[in-house]
């Protein structure tokens, strides 16, 4: 991707009201950081994130299922970033890891905040994996 592309996001929502909020927010968060342009396409997509809840029916296997889909586009697109985040992230973040290695990011609720920094982490040159589902006592956000 030349530099001067735009370069797009994914965000598939699973669960609450408040995931759906917290889906806006972290396109708004990202497009202002990393002026990544939200799509419909997840296959054009160069941030791929799972906002999961714990409450619905199912959440963790269609987390997995969602993941085991993404895989191949990991492997034919080794920079694409791909994040999981909300309370299934925060339930299952050493699972995630485990069962599927080629997730970049995990992420809690409580640390949508930070997120920017973690996508910078987790691409470019270094391709970090990183983990934050810790739950800061000063809420980041207004």
């Amino acid at each position: 991707m030349s530099p001067s592309s735009t370069r797009k996001l994914y965000i598939k929502t699973y669960g609450c009201q408040m995931n759906e909020y917290d889906s806006s927010r972290i396109s708004d968060v990202l497009a202002d950081s990393h002026k990544l342009e939200l799509t419909d396409n997840p296959e054009e997509a160069d941030v791929l994130l799972l906002n999961t809840c714990s409450i619905r029916e199912r959440a963790q296997e269609k987390v997995f299922s969602q993941l085991g889909r993404w895989k191949k586009w990991k492997t034919d697109k080794p920079d694409l970033v791909i994040g999981v985040g909300g309370c299934v992230a925060s339930q299952e973040g050493a699972e995630i890891q485990k069962r599927a290695p080629y997730v970049d990011i995990v992420f809690g609720p409580q640390t949508i905040h930070r997120l920017p920094d973690m996508i910078t982490g987790a691409g470019g040159q270094f391709h970090k994996k990183i983990v934050d589902i810790s739950f800061p006592e000063i809420e980041k956000f207004d």
